[in-house]
């Protein structure tokens, strides 16, 4: 007969057991799920494609990554830039990116390459929901990062019942010719000196990111898209405070003088929160123009290395060419 300390012996080991079996489930899993999402990354839904889809970007072959939510992937064009300038750049964003996610994002692409700069899409910077809710957010986004299983377990429905997700973007850009347009003008911004405050959990994250942009030798630039949906002039101006304070770059593009040319009565996918095509072509020249004069970057067109970028342009003018063509009519 087994007395009580046999028995609880017995009880901590089977205990032990069981989480030693269930964290190798997981590490196993997380493997076998990164795998196949590299392998195919049509298996993902589109949220998670650009943290599969820079990894198998050409080491050492970017000279800018962008980051950010929805609004970086509908407002800058890889393509477009690299048509203006030569520049090779990818859009890193994920519709509704925090700021942690954006972080685990950068830390995934400097594994790999090694941009001479970062520009963030500054609409993260006011997606808080609480103290409890960035907590929670934060754990889930470090579970995601140690086991992917978390991030990627979508893919087990794919493989179940055969469906996949082929969403075609240009390097991290979503071409898109819808139009509704945003009928307020440009009244959104004024020249008040009111700020809204950026919450400590933010400041936090953005400290880790300008430390993790340093140690990477990558200059850190802040863009704040077009979207009157988005920005105000309380926002913009606490964005410029912040990056003076921090030494940091801030471009903003809703500046009223800023020379961008957004036309709102076409350039405005749903009312004043995304760019379509029309609008993303736009900020791309600019942005292009600026990134080149401001930080040198180097001109790869006709460099045999970047053959892949001279092929995509063909398809990506073609396919722009019709959306704008779409927008206009």
């Amino acid at each position: 007969m087994l007395d009580f300390k046999e028995k609880m012996k017995i009880k901590k080991y089977r205990n032990s057991l069981f989480f030693v079996i269930l964290a190798l489930l997981i590490i196993g899993s997380s493997a076998g799920l990164s795998y196949l999402s590299m392998q195919d990354d049509h298996l993902l839904q589109s949220r998670n494609k650009s943290m599969i889809r820079i990894q198998k970007q050409r080491e050492d072959s970017l000279d800018a990554l962008v980051v950010g939510d929805s609004l970086s992937y509908s407002a800058i064009s890889p393509m477009k830039m690299w048509e203006e300038k030569g520049i090779a750049s990818y859009v890193c964003g994920q519709s509704g990116q925090k700021l942690q996610e954006t972080y685990s994002m950068l830390e995934i692409a400097f594994k790999t390459q090694h941009p001479k700069v970062v520009v963030m899409e500054t609409g993260p910077l006011f997606r808080v929901r609480g103290k409890s809710e960035e907590i929670k957010s934060t754990l889930s986004e470090m579970g995601n990062r140690y086991f992917p299983i978390f991030r990627y377990h979508d893919v087990w429905k794919t493989l179940l019942f055969g469906k996949k997700y082929a969403e075609q973007d240009f390097e991290g850009y979503l071409v898109r010719g819808t139009k509704i347009p945003y009928t307020h003008g440009d009244t959104y911004m004024s020249k008040a000196k009111t700020l809204e405050e950026i919450k400590p959990s933010i400041v936090l994250y953005m400290q880790k990111i300008i430390a993790l942009c340093e140690q990477n030798d990558a200059k850190l630039l802040l863009v704040s898209a077009p979207s009157p949906h988005n920005y105000n002039t309380a926002r913009c101006n606490a964005i410029a405070a912040y990056a003076r304070e921090n030494d940091i770059a801030y471009l903003n593009l809703n500046d009223t003088a800023n020379p961008v040319g957004i036309d709102w009565s076409k350039d405005c996918l749903d009312k004043g929160d995304h760019l379509n095509a029309s609008g993303a072509e736009r900020v791309s020249i600019y942005l292009a123009a600026y990134l080149k004069e401001n930080y040198d970057l180097p001109d790869h067109r006709g460099e045999e290395a970047y053959a892949s970028y001279t092929q995509m342009e063909k398809q990506y003018d073609r396919i722009v060419n019709e959306k704008i063509k779409e927008i206009r009519e």
